[in-house]
């Protein structure tokens, strides 16, 4: 039986997931180049959708690195990946983790719902990269430890937010993990990091036990201390 742990005790964000998971692939600078040409395929795709929809004038798409983009604009470049259909499917089930935090925080409808940050283009190669590299794994289990985030309040597109945030607050209500603050002056838990945990599945639960085969630390951009988001990768007898 293959077993992933992650420890989220040092908080959870897009980038840290996705670089912990690459850590634990079999060869990892394959892995990171197959990334690189799936992040230019949404480049790609995101080109086309703009020159598509009347030169950029459909705010809805428009390149992923300014305005807002719409859910079903995500799907569609999703969609048109060369990934594996399993690698689809799992990148669009952590979409559908958002889509459902963002039309209740908001209030509106999926088929009327547009994201900020994790409509980029960036975000979108990250969670399809972790839908990858998941793939690659091929674990039987998916644990985690309890999720800590900060306190305080933290800048983004919406304005001055209180932590956590609220599609944070949103996925929290009824995904089952464990959660708490810690004093730490900051966001420790994004939105794309959260919801890359609930979509692919992991439950709260103890580490296992004996020495993994693998395992790999991943810091992200806010550093708040010495340690990262471990990731770890058991082989057991069943």
């Amino acid at each position: 039986m293959r077993t992933i742990y992650m420890d989220c005790t040092s908080g959870v964000s897009g980038d840290m997931v996705l670089n912990a998971l690459i850590g634990l692939c079999d060869d990892p600078q394959n892995v990171r180049r197959q990334i690189a040409g799936i992040a230019e395929g949404i480049e790609i795709a995101a080109a086309a959708c703009h020159l598509h929809h009347d030169h950029g004038h459909d705010h809805g798409c428009e390149g992923g690195h300014h305005g807002h983009r719409s859910y079903a604009r995500v799907q569609e470049i999703i969609h048109t990946l060369d990934v594996d259909q399993e690698v689809k499917g799992t990148a669009l089930n952590i979409y559908s983790v958002v889509a459902a935090a963002e039309s209740k925080v908001h209030e509106a409808p999926l088929d009327n719902l547009h994201f900020h940050e994790v409509g980029r283009n960036q975000a979108i190669a990250n969670i399809v990269g972790v839908a990858f590299c998941i793939n690659l794994c091929r674990a039987d289990r998916l644990i985690c430890s309890e999720i800590r985030d900060g306190q305080g309040t933290v800048q983004c597109a919406h304005g001055v937010l209180e932590v956590p945030v609220p599609a944070v607050r949103a996925m929290l209500e009824n995904c089952g993990l464990q959660y708490s603050q810690t004093e730490v002056e900051g966001e420790m838990v994004t939105p794309s990091g959260l919801a890359m945990v609930i979509g692919l599945g992991f439950a709260t639960g103890e580490k296992p036990e004996g020495t993994p085969v693998r395992e790999s630390e991943a810091k992200g951009r806010r550093d708040y201390g010495e340690r990262g988001l471990g990731a770890f990768l058991y082989e057991q007898q069943e």
